[in-house]
C-alpha cells in the first residue's frame, strides 16, 4: 500500500464519522488506461487503500493481539514432528491421542487454547458478525475435513483421482460454498438496505453516489482471496501428511504460506462490514428481513428521533418496517399513518413529500427531518 499519503489519525472516529472518504482516495500510480480492465483494477486498489488506511486508523491493540493468537495457533498446529513423519496411520481415536508424546501433546493443547482465544476475541470485537465469525471458522475446518476424505484413498490427490472416492469430500465442499455464498449475499444485501434506509434521497444521483461510497467490490475480492487461501492451505496441509515415504516439506511450506495470511484476511472480512453498517446492524439477506417483517412483525431498527432541521422541534415522522417514511394522516379525524408522497388509504388525503414545522414554520423535504444515521 505505497499509495497512502496521509498518516493515520490519533483518535478513533465514531460510527457516524470518518477521517476520510472512499471518494477521496487517490492512487499515486494508477493502472494506465490502455491496460485491460484498468478502471476495475484502479477501483479495487482505491477500495483496498481506503480499507488499509481506515484499518491503520482504527484497529486497536486488541485487534493485533487477536491476529497474533490466530497466527500462533496455526503455526503450533502445523509445525510438529508428529506431522513431519506422517504419524501412524494404523492408530486412531483415543489411542492415537495417547500415542502423541508429551511435548507434542502440550503443543496441540496450546494450539487449541489459542484458537479458542482467537474465537472469543472475534466474538467480542465483531458483535455484528458474531454468528458469521463462528460459521466462517467452521467452514475453514470443513475444508480441511473435505481434504481428509479426498486423500483417504488417494494420498496424491488430485493426481489419479477416482470419482467414486470423491463423494464425501465433494459434498462437504458444496455445502461450504453454499454457506459462503449466502454469507456474501447477506453482507451485500444488508449494505443495500442500509443505503436505502439511511441514505434515502429524492435525487437518484445522490443515491448512486452513496452506493458507490459503500462499495463492497474490494471487500468481495478479499473474501474471495480468503476462500482461495483456506482451500489451498487445507489441500497442502493434508497432502503433506498423506504422502507415503519421505514427506515433501514444500507442501508444509505452502500450507503455512497460505494459511498464515488467511488469518488477517479473515479479521478484515469480519471487521469491514461492521465498520460500514454500525454496531446496531443485523447482517441478513433481504429474504430473511422480509420473512421477519411478515411473520414476526419485526421492524428495522433505526435509532432516530425526527425533528425540524431548523429549530429542532420534534416531529411525528418515522419509518416503517421497510424503511419508508411515514407520518400521521393530515386529514381531519383520520388517525392512520401514511407513507410520505402518497394518498391515505383510509381517507384519500394526500401526504406531501415536504413537511411544515409547527414551531418555526419552515417547510423542508421530509427526509431532512430525520438526522443522518449513517455508519459512514
Amino acid at each position: 500500500m505505497s499509495e497512502e499519503g496521509a498518516e493515520p489519525l490519533d483518535t478513533v472516529p465514531s460510527h457516524k464519522d470518518l477521517p476520510f472518504r472512499l471518494a477521496e482516495m487517490k492512487l499515486n500510480n494508477p493502472v494506465p488506461a490502455n491496460v485491460p480492465m484498468a478502471d476495475a483494477l484502479n477501483g479495487l486498489r482505491r477500495e483496498w487503500l481506503f480499507q488499509y488506511r481506515l484499518l491503520r486508523t482504527e484497529w486497536s491493540k486488541d485487534h493485533y493481539t487477536t491476529l497474533a493468537f490466530g497466527i500462533l495457533a496455526l503455526c503450533l498446529g502445523s509445525i510438529s514432528t508428529e506431522l513431519w513423519n506422517g504419524g501412524d496411520a494404523t492408530t486412531s481415536g483415543f489411542s492415537g491421542v495417547l500415542a502423541i508424546n508429551g511435548f507434542q501433546f502440550f503443543q496441540v493443547l496450546v494450539s487449541a487454547l489459542c484458537w479458542a482465544w482467537f474465537t472469543y476475541q472475534a466474538w467480542r470485537l465483531f458483535p455484528v458478525m458474531r454468528v458469521h465469525a463462528l460459521s466462517l471458522l467452521v467452514m475453514w475446518n470443513a475444508m480441511l475435513g473435505a481434504q481428509i476424505f479426498y486423500h483417504r484413498n488417494n494420498p496424491y490427490f488430485p493426481m489419479g483421482f477416482n470419482l467414486s472416492d470423491m463423494m464425501e469430500g465433494t459434498l462437504i465442499v458444496l455445502i461450504v460454498f453454499f454457506f459462503l455464498f449466502f454469507f456474501w449475499k447477506a453482507v451485500v444485501e444488508t449494505r443495500d438496505l442500509h443505503v436505502e434506509v439511511h441514505h434515502l434521497h429524492e435525487d437518484v444521483r445522490v443515491m448512486e453516489a452513496e452506493l458507490a461510497e459503500h462499495s463492497l467490490k474490494g471487500w468481495t475480492a478479499l473474501f474471495g482471496t480468503w476462500v482461495g487461501l483456506i482451500s489451498i492451505s487445507a489441500w497442502a496441509g493434508l497432502h503433506h501428511i498423506s504422502e507415503y515415504g519421505e514427506p515433501n516439506y514444500g507442501f508444509l511450506f505452502l500450507h503455512l504460506l497460505t494459511g498464515i495470511p488467511a488469518v488477517p484476511v479473515l479479521l478484515v472480512v469480519l471487521w469491514y462490514p461492521q465498520r460500514m453498517l454500525g454496531n446496531q446492524a443485523r447482517v441478513r439477506t433481504r429474504a430473511a428481513v422480509d420473512a421477519a417483517v411478515e411473520m414476526e412483525g419485526e421492524s428495522i431498527s433505526v435509532n432516530t428521533s425526527a425533528a425540524c432541521p431548523d429549530c429542532g422541534e420534534k416531529s411525528a415522522l418515522s419509518r416503517d418496517a421497510t424503511g419508508a417514511l411515514i407520518h400521521p394522516c393530515l386529514g381531519a379525524g383520520c388517525t392512520g399513518n401514511v407513507t410520505v408522497g402518497t394518498d391515505c388509504p383510509t381517507c384519500s388525503t394526500a401526504m406531501p413529500s415536504r413537511l411544515n414545522c409547527a414551531s418555526c414554520g419552515v417547510n423542508a423535504p421530509a427526509i431532512e427531518f430525520l438526522p443522518d444515521q449513517e455508519a459512514w
